[in-house]
């Protein structure tokens, strides 16, 4: 298996932190791309109990997509701001192109989908928005006891960066956002996403990958 380096990274944002895992050469291999496709991102959301099988799978897709868009515009941000120089495919056109071909349905591995969307790399992952407990029982445990904060909410986002030269994932990135009382799910969505998104090697204004880019 290819050996990585491994950073990790702890950001203690309210109870959150972020582990990255990247190959040794992978500035030298990011540089390279000049397209860039994010697909739809995995998502499963905490089920409740009004849920029907249907209207859970309907919640998850429309969250992949939600996410999968929230990754685009955080991307191209930093592209309009001149510190991603590679283009990045619009999730519409992705997604296009993609139910064009049958996916997810058709069996198209990381090759034959960066050859489907003609593009040098693909970003990709999964998202889990889960409510290990309700605001009632969180705040009836933090009165019994002041010392005791109760989570009411964790977001974890999982991204990876495959590289079509290479035919292998060059960084990963695990990513866990808890939230205690009064934490907005929507909002802890969008600081991973964020988060994510800047540390990737494609971002410019992460230091430790200005400096070695200066080299190429």
């Amino acid at each position: 298996m290819y050996k990585y380096l491994l950073f990790i990274f702890i950001l203690f944002v309210a109870t959150g932190c972020i582990s990255i895992q990247e190959a040794p050469n992978v500035v030298e291999l990011s540089q390279a791309h000049n397209r860039i496709a994010i697909l739809p991102i995995q998502a499963t959301i905490e089920r409740k109990i009004w849920m029907n099988q249907e209207k859970y799978t309907e919640l998850n897709r429309i969250k992949s997509e939600q996410t999968q868009q929230r990754l685009y515009h955080q991307l191209e941000f930093y592209s309009r701001s001149g510190s991603v120089h590679a283009e990045i495919m619009s999730p519409d056109e992705v997604n296009a192109m993609l139910h064009g071909a049958g996916y997810p349905n058709s069996a198209l591995n990381n090759n034959a989908l960066c050859s489907l969307l003609q593009v040098d790399a693909l970003l990709y992952g999964n998202i889990q928005v889960l409510e290990p407990m309700n605001e009632a029982t969180a705040m009836m445990l933090n009165s019994a006891n002041p010392n005791f904060n109760a989570i009411t909410n964790i977001v974890q986002l999982n991204l990876m960066v495959y590289d079509a030269k290479s035919g292998r994932q060059i960084w990963s990135s695990e990513e866990v956002n808890r939230g205690q009382m009064g934490s907005i799910k929507e909002n802890m969505q969008r600081q991973v996403c964020r988060r994510a998104i800047r540390n990737l090697p494609h971002t410019l204004k992460k230091r430790r990958y200005k400096k070695a880019y200066s080299q190429f």
